[in-house]
């Protein structure tokens, strides 16, 4: 008896002196927003394969099943977000603006409540779904959506912006164009908001989620596109070929110089024509 008593007092002691190989065996806690979207399901189940334990949000109330533990949160709030990032350690986002919502709100406004609220619970980790074209600024495709979207681009854009401001360590990941095919072929990493391209909801969680095991994902943007000629697991080692700071041209939601001062060339030249042939026929007429 006092063999096991002394055991367990050496045990205690030994732990007290080593708290991190206690901590070392507890699952990371990850917070995944837009968890009920088209992307965020496959978020979901890509989680359920990797040991962590997994905190899902939503605007509204939802049954805990399959290891799933949902909670009500509204990005829209930061006091609501405060109250659901507790325990947290990594942020999945993939919100995006549905029904009556727009962009300024919830890619923008709601960022800056996601990471004002994971600066007051110390999360070590926040990987955000941006698009394609947040860093293509003189893109005509990213003027097009800013043009015609409300400025989807500019907001999405000043998103990213604020989680590389903050301190805390981020994987910022802009997709093509999403479709919902099979993940099927192999994925392209690129920087510079460079590339048009496609790539299912499936591939961008799979990036996604693998982000979190990477160390060569922290601190990084990059996008991602569907690409055959590539292997179909060839790009989870890619990552560390990825470099610091190579985010493109950030889409402010301005009009680039040569798209409007092209056009007014071409109309001060037309107009300048125009009042010279008139000049001509009156000249000729006297």
């Amino acid at each position: 008896m006092k063999k096991s008593a002394a055991f367990m007092l050496s045990i205690s002691f030994f732990i007290l002196l080593k708290p991190s190989l206690l901590l070392a065996s507890e699952k990371q806690l990850v917070g995944v927003f837009g968890a009920s979207g088209r992307t965020g399901v496959h978020i979901i189940e890509e989680l359920k394969q990797r040991d962590v334990d997994i905190r899902a949000f939503s605007r509204r109330a939802k049954e805990n099943s399959d290891n799933v533990n949902w909670a009500v949160a509204d990005v829209t709030s930061e006091e609501s977000l405060t109250e659901a990032l507790k325990d947290v350690d990594i942020i999945i986002s993939a919100i995006g603006p549905v029904g009556g919502d727009n962009s300024e709100n919830v890619d923008y406004l709601g960022t800056i409540n996601i990471v004002a609220a994971a600066k007051k619970n110390g999360v070590k980790q926040i990987i955000y779904m941006s698009s394609i074209g947040a860093g293509g600024a003189e893109n005509i495709s990213t003027v097009m959506l800013n043009l015609l979207a409300n400025k989807t681009m500019k907001w999405k854009a000043l998103a990213e912006d604020q989680i590389r401001k903050s301190g805390i360590d981020f994987t910022i990941v802009r997709p093509g164009g999403l479709i919902g095919d099979p993940a099927t072929q192999g994925i392209q990493f690129s920087q510079g908001d460079n590339v048009l391209g496609w790539i299912p909801r499936e591939d961008v969680a799979a990036v996604l989620v693998e982000s979190i095991f990477k160390d060569g994902a922290k601190n990084k943007t990059f996008e991602v596109i569907n690409d055959d000629s590539l292997a179909v697991d060839a790009w989870r080692n890619e990552f560390d070929s990825l470099e610091l700071n190579q985010y493109g041209v950030i889409a402010t939601g301005e009009l680039p110089t040569r798209y409007w001062l092209t056009p007014l060339l071409v109309l001060i030249g037309i107009i300048y024509l125009i009042k010279r042939r008139r000049a001509r026929k009156l000249n000729n007429s006297v």
